[in-house]
């Protein structure tokens, strides 16, 4: 079921202030996405994304301006929303497409005429050509501001729709057209119409929809037949529809979609039916007839004829229907029609290329949806679904999550996860919990923290084909195969940057693999600024930022003195502490050596029960402190050797490789130090105000100390980076000593460090552009090499 419903709240036009109110919460909390299909002010706009908190696609209306004004300047859209204008976005594995404006019929930004918007929709043919190939359809939803052409537009030049639209639906068959402009003053205007397998709609104030990935709209009002010819060759007709059908199971070979019947049968065996109602002599359309009662493996699911179809009755029922149509009949399930008799007779129809057919409809009523997009897998995983959400009731209790999944066995998996932490937490509580207790428990301690995470680092377009639930799911397998691997306790958190990196299909990510395979010492990029902290902008259960650290154990003194610091911290958090060795050569774990490092390690931690393993890997340094430093919040190493003070000892030095490029805080330990007095230096740089967030997490949770020092130059007489900081620290109610003082910086941190008798500087990372580092140094090299104490690195 990898084409997953989600719900759509449309808007254009007009302000609905409701919608902002607190008592709207409850009705919208099931939003998944908005579209905004223009004339509505940006500020509207934020406050809606604001407010429900998704992601949002717009365009822009013939009203809009191109630039808005408001207390904060001047800005040309919504933040925080997509423009889709002449766009192709892929998002859940729906394909949006998007096109602003009106008609023109005065100057202005966003009005075209008939032939600019033909150009603007041929400009995304070619997207929508490669859509084909890569996910079996060209568009699912296209937002509009102006209607098609002679549906629902007006006949004036005003509201009049555009032709290029007609044709983009006629030609590329999205599911869904929204659109405003046209503005609703009565009950009867029309504001759906099916337009061959579209469904338009008007969106007009405000409009809340489900949408699917690859859906199809049928129309109850086109012809059932089309004249037949009196010289028409059922011979020739057999054939063709024959080649039809060795047409239609190639092409669902090359894009992955089923050429097969639903067998009534099995579907009966996954819906629970409540009701059967004979409705009687009806038209229904032929493209919802994909499901046959008893004869399913005669024809592919378009109905054209397979090998083991008659020839001869094939022609008999063609030549009886030309002059004497006969209705069929069928059951109807949701959206489904399965043929109980006249199988042939929906044959001939499809080959002679009609739309509809009559037919004696049975209708049964089930409590799961039916559409004629889905396969037997989708039936029975939503068949699963339903007795999930009924057994667990989550569909009472959390309405607003839908636990979507693409896979068979899912619901298993989900199952034994509540079994688990039902008696975890018994165990941990020594309390007894019923059933319903523990699925909430679980909902908000383990699912929706982890499905959060995924959200905010954007797993959903590394793997646009997954629901949130199956991204759960690997997620949650791929850390647990992690930790008995490597006999550590991966945090789910700590595997999603991995987990991208090294299976999302996206560009960047694939040639970013391809880089690491033809040059495994020159692919690491630097640290992006605050990426570390995006691991944390969902709370966790005991608010930890280092819930994990990994320690760099060598062998040597230092390496046991980076641990018992990271002892310290572990303490102060309640972290585990990760033992890593790293040998660049080929060794045996098994040899003398590595067995007395191994005893070694865990005397160490004999009353530390969290670190029990030293874990040895061979490879290159600095690559695999910044692979596994991504299952981990803290690298900790012993300082041995700082970059000297020379350009080519910078230029080769391991250290400022691995400052550079690891993805986490890093601690550098000359010596251990008690961590009760942290020193901050500050100079309003990005990475330093990185650096100050942390100090300020480490005032509030573990209570330490905080002093704050700036270092100018005699050019610096207006301001002082030390404001920026007493500010921050203000709002977080944080004590600390600040203090700014002229003179170059390392001596100055030094010289404060020394008076203020603080235990631990926190700093942050290299500045400058590497060159600059390089050829000049830095204050952070000149740290490295005159420090006693440790230094906590972020970036």
């Amino acid at each position: 079921m990898s084409n997953r419903e989600i719900t759509v709240l449309s808007v254009s036009d007009r302000i609905e202030n409701y919608l902002l109110e607190q008592e709207s919460s409850e009705k919208f909390k099931d939003i998944d996405l908005i579209l905004s299909c223009g004339d509505l002010p940006y500020y509207y706009i934020e406050k809606l994304i604001k407010k429900i908190g998704v992601p949002t696609l717009f365009v822009r209306g013939n009203h809009d301006q191109a630039i808005e004004y408001n207390k904060f300047g001047p800005q040309s859209g919504p933040l925080g929303a997509i423009d889709l204008h002449k766009r192709v976005v892929v998002l859940n594995n729906i394909i949006f497409a998007g096109f602003e404006g009106s008609l023109r019929y005065r100057e202005g930004p966003f009005m075209y005429t008939q032939g600019e918007m033909w150009m603007n929709v041929l400009s995304i043919v070619p997207q929508l050509l490669f859509n084909k190939f890569t996910y079996g359809r060209f568009v699912d939803v296209v937002i509009a501001h102006s209607p098609p052409w002679d549906i629902h537009d007006q006949d004036t030049h005003i509201h009049r729709g555009f032709k290029a639209f007609r044709w983009l639906i006629k030609t590329f068959k999205p599911g869904y057209f929204y659109h405003g402009h046209i503005h609703v003053y009565t009950e009867d205007q029309h504001t759906e119409t099916i337009f061959g397998n579209t469904k338009v709609i008007n969106t007009f104030g405000k409009r809340k929809c489900v949408i699917r990935a690859g859906k199809q709209h049928f129309s109850q009002t086109e012809e059932a037949s089309i004249p037949i010819s009196p010289f028409r060759n059922p011979a020739e007709d057999f054939r063709n529809a024959r080649r039809k059908a060795a047409l239609e199971k190639v092409w669902s070979t090359l894009f992955g979609s089923s050429h097969h019947l639903l067998e009534f049968q099995q579907i009966e065996n996954q819906l629970n039916f409540d009701n059967i109602e004979n409705l009687g002599i009806r038209k229904i359309p032929l493209d919802a007839i994909v499901a046959s009662v008893n004869r399913h493996n005669d024809f592919t699911r378009k109905f054209f004829p397979r090998s083991k179809v008659d020839p001869d009755r094939w022609k008999r029922v063609s030549k009886a229907v030309s002059s004497q149509p006969l209705p069929i009949d069928v059951y109807q399930i949701d959206e489904v029609y399965f043929v109980l008799d006249g199988n042939h007779r929906v044959s001939v129809a499809r080959q002679r290329g009609q739309t509809h057919i009559m037919a004696n409809v049975t209708k049964i009523e089930s409590l799961i949806s039916l559409t004629p997009e889905d396969n037997f897998e989708d039936i029975i995983i939503k068949n699963q679904q339903a007795r999930f959400l009924k057994d667990t009731k989550l569909n009472e209790l959390r309405p607003e999550l839908g636990f979507n999944v693409t896979s068979v066995g899912s619901y298993r998996q989900l199952r034994d996860q509540i079994a688990i932490h039902h008696l975890n937490i018994e165990l941990e509580q020594h309390y007894p919990y019923t059933f319903q207790e523990a699925v909430l428990s679980w909902v908000d301690e383990v699912y929706l923290p982890v499905v959060q995470s995924l959200t905010q680092h954007g797993l959903l377009r590394d793997f646009p084909e997954y629901t949130p639930t199956d991204l759960f799911l690997w997620l949650v397998e791929y850390q647990q195969e992690l930790s008995r691997h490597y006999g550590w306790e991966i945090k789910p958190h700590g595997a999603i940057e991995e987990l991208a990196a090294k299976y999302s299909k996206r560009f960047h990510r694939r040639w970013q693999r391809l880089k690491v395979r033809l040059f495994p010492f020159t692919s690491q990029l630097p640290s992006t600024i605050g990426n570390w902290r995006e691991t944390h902008l969902v709370p966790r259960k005991d608010g930890q930022i280092f819930s994990s650290i990994l320690v760099a154990i060598n062998g040597q003194q230092g390496g046991w003195q980076a641990l018992k610091q990271a002892q310290t911290i572990a303490k102060y958090e309640n972290s585990t502490i990760n033992g890593l060795h790293i040998v660049t050569h080929s060794f045996d774990p098994s040899e003398p050596e590595y067995r007395e490092l191994q005893n070694q390690y865990r005397e160490r931690n004999t009353t530390f029960s969290s670190a029990p393993n030293l874990i040895f890997e061979q490879g290159e340094v600095v690559r695999l402190l910044n692979q596994r430093s991504l299952w981990n919040d803290l690298l900790v190493f012993s300082l041995e050797h700082p970059p000297e003070n020379k350009p080519i000892s910078r230029l080769r030095s391991n250290l400022r490789s691995l400052i550079q490029t690891c993805p986490r805080p890093i601690l550098a330990v000359p010596s251990p130090s008690p961590m009760k007095h942290a020193l901050l230096a500050f100079d309003g740089s990005p990475k330093a105000t990185e650096a100050l967030f942390l100090a300020a997490y480490l005032a509030e949770k573990w209570g330490i100390q905080l002093t704050v020092v700036s270092a100018m130059d005699d050019s610096q007489t207006k301001s002082s980076p030390i404001t920026q900081a007493r500010k921050y620290l203000e709002t977080r109610e944080i004590h600390a000593n600040l203090t700014e003082q002229v003179g170059p910086p390392s001596d100055v941190i030094l010289q404060t460090m020394e008076e203020q008798k603080c235990d631990f500087i926190i700093v942050g990372g290299y500045g400058y552009s590497p060159i600059v580092e390089v050829l000049l140094g830095s204050t952070l090299d000149a740290l490295l090499r005159l420090s006693k104490k440790p230094i906590l690195i972020c970036h």
